[in-house]
């Protein structure tokens, strides 16, 4: 089997200091990265849970993807990243493991 292009990488991350609700989180994702970088990287909140959440990306843009996330700024809060896996399973234990 040949992987292509379309490996992803999930991204675990925690807001803190705020609240939004998925709709919220999605609209920051949404300005905070360019139009390019958007399709680009293509960035999808995959798991949305109170104050955390996972967000899928291209594996080739997951570097640039941490960065604009923990840029994100939300009613006086920030996000942070607290994990990267290959598998939404991992991110999730990740989640768990950082309560």
């Amino acid at each position: 089997m040949v992987l292509g292009d379309d490996r992803q990488r999930y991204i675990a991350f925690v807001i803190q200091g705020a609240e939004t609700d998925r709709k919220g989180m999605i609209n920051a994702i949404r300005e905070e990265f360019s139009r390019e970088e958007y399709m680009e990287i293509e960035p999808w909140l995959t798991v949305f849970e109170g104050d955390k959440g996972i967000v899928r990306c291209d594996h080739k843009g997951k570097e640039r993807a941490i960065e604009i996330l923990n840029r994100i700024e939300l009613s006086g809060g920030k996000v942070k990243t607290v994990a990267t896996s290959g598998t939404i399973k991992k991110a999730k234990r990740a989640l768990k493991e950082y309560e």
